[in-house]
Formats: C-alpha cells, sequence, structure tokens
C-alpha cells in the first residue's frame, strides 16, 4: 500500500520536468522545487513524492 498522498505506481517524471512545470503542478516557484529536492539525490520521482518534499522543505525552521 502506498504513502497517504501518493500514488503506488504513480509515473515517474525527471526531476527537471517537474522543476519547470513547478507553478502549474504545485504552485510554487522552480526555486522552492529545487530548494525541496536539494540532496534527495533521485533523478526521477512521482508528483506525488515531490508535494510531500516540498511541505516539509516549506515547513522547516530556518536558523
Amino acid at each position: 500500500m502506498a504513502p497517504k498522498g501518493e500514488a503506488g505506481d504513480g509515473q515517474k517524471y525527471d526531476i527537471g520536468e517537474l522543476q519547470a512545470k513547478a507553478g502549474a503542478l504545485f504552485n510554487v516557484k522552480p526555486e522552492v522545487v529545487a530548494g525541496a529536492l536539494h540532496g534527495c539525490g533521485a533523478t526521477q520521482l512521482t508528483i506525488g513524492q515531490v508535494k510531500k518534499l516540498i511541505g516539509k522543505f516549506l515547513k522547516r525552521r530556518v536558523n
């Protein structure tokens, strides 16, 4: 069973594609996607996975 909010067999997309379509897919700027995916090490992710990473990124505490 897939984690909540994530498609189990979702289509994977290249990071560059997801970043280029950030506004349409996630309602954020491409820079936010870049920050959220920084250091994740993946080259392809599902839209659900990226949404989850963006949510975590935006809720991080700034020191």
